[in-house]
């Protein structure tokens, strides 16, 4: 019976935080915290390409636009 009880408290309480959630990533102010740290994510791989470029010398930083064909700078 109070293993019952239990998973029916444990239910309660997921499920109350999944709705909690819910309602506060309606808010704006979230939102933008969501999508800033969203676009921190998605600058990681170029930090990290960057990375032993800027330990051996801070003034020239490999950059993956070399590979860009358009490219004007890196031809």
């Amino acid at each position: 019976m109070t293993l019952r009880i239990a998973k029916r408290g444990r239910f309660i309480v997921h499920a109350a935080a999944f709705v909690l959630i819910l309602v506060a990533l309606r808010t704006p102010a979230l939102q933008s915290i969501v999508v800033g740290g969203l676009v921190e994510f998605g600058q990681i791989a170029d930090r990290i390409v960057r990375f032993p470029c800027w330990l051996e010398d801070h003034s020239r930083c490999f950059s993956l636009d070399r590979f860009d064909p358009t490219c004007p700078q890196c031809l």
